[in-house]
């Protein structure tokens, strides 16, 4: 992954928290950490949602 593809990723997640300000949610901060890790290449996508899922385990939340 190249410094172009990592900052190109970090604008993603900055829109997609961004986004959900402004629908007037907040996304914790260990969520959006995650997602900065994925960005960077550190942990693979399929680990930031079981981590999210884990976080929020006494909340119904459909999972394929």
């Amino acid at each position: 992954m190249t410094d172009q593809d990592i900052a190109r990723n970090m604008r993603s997640v900055a829109h997609a928290v961004a986004q959900q300000e402004l629908e007037g949610l907040t996304v914790p901060a260990a969520t959006t950490n995650d997602l900065r890790r994925v960005a960077r290449g550190e942990i693979p996508i399929a680990e930031a949602i079981r981590n999210v899922y884990a976080r929020f385990g006494n909340v119904p939340i459909f999972q394929p």
